[in-house]
């Protein structure tokens, strides 16, 4: 699998496949992550998007705001 970060959207690539999408804002360190996307159900996309946001974020000292539910889900655990 492969991770490709935009201007708003994290995503989750496996070859030509596009598995799943975090789709976010940006305001100075604060990283909002507004919709979360797994086109495919019980691979665990939806945990490995919600991974590779937090580590980013970590990396570039970002705070996480989850407005999304599953986001919300994720950073409670």
């Amino acid at each position: 699998m492969k991770t490709i970060i935009t201007n708003t959207e994290i995503l989750l690539w496996e070859g030509n496949e596009l598995l799943g999408k975090i789709v976010f804002e940006l305001d100075g360190n604060h990283l909002s992550i507004l919709h979360t996307y797994a086109y495919q159900s019980g691979r665990g996309i939806g945990t490995q998007l919600m991974h590779e946001a937090t580590q980013w974020a970590q990396e570039k000292g970002y705070t996480i705001d989850p407005i999304c539910s599953f986001a919300k889900k994720y950073l409670e655990k």
